[in-house]
């Protein structure tokens, strides 16, 4: 956890902005697990239809990822009917 004080460095600004462009693996996860506790949004859907294919630069998480959004699919069938 960063001190109030600081000032974020002008790398820690770039990777936030590329954060914010590229899809990531963080965001997609999270989204896959909220999506299993509630319905998720209209933009919640597509920030995870934009994540989805994770970090472009590397799968870390991809198969813990493929077999949370099994479980959400599961889920949105079950709500929808």
């Amino acid at each position: 956890m960063q001190d109030p004080e600081t000032k974020p460095s002008s790398s820690d600004r770039i990777y936030s902005v590329l954060g914010a462009i590229f899809p990531n693996c963080g965001d997609a996860l999270r989204l896959v697990e909220l999506g299993q506790d509630r319905p998720l949004k209209l933009h919640e859907r597509f920030v995870l239809a934009y994540n989805s294919p994770l970090c472009l630069h590397c799968n870390c998480k991809r198969e813990k990822f493929d077999k949370e959004r099994e479980k959400y699919r599961s889920i949105e069938a079950t709500r929808k009917g």
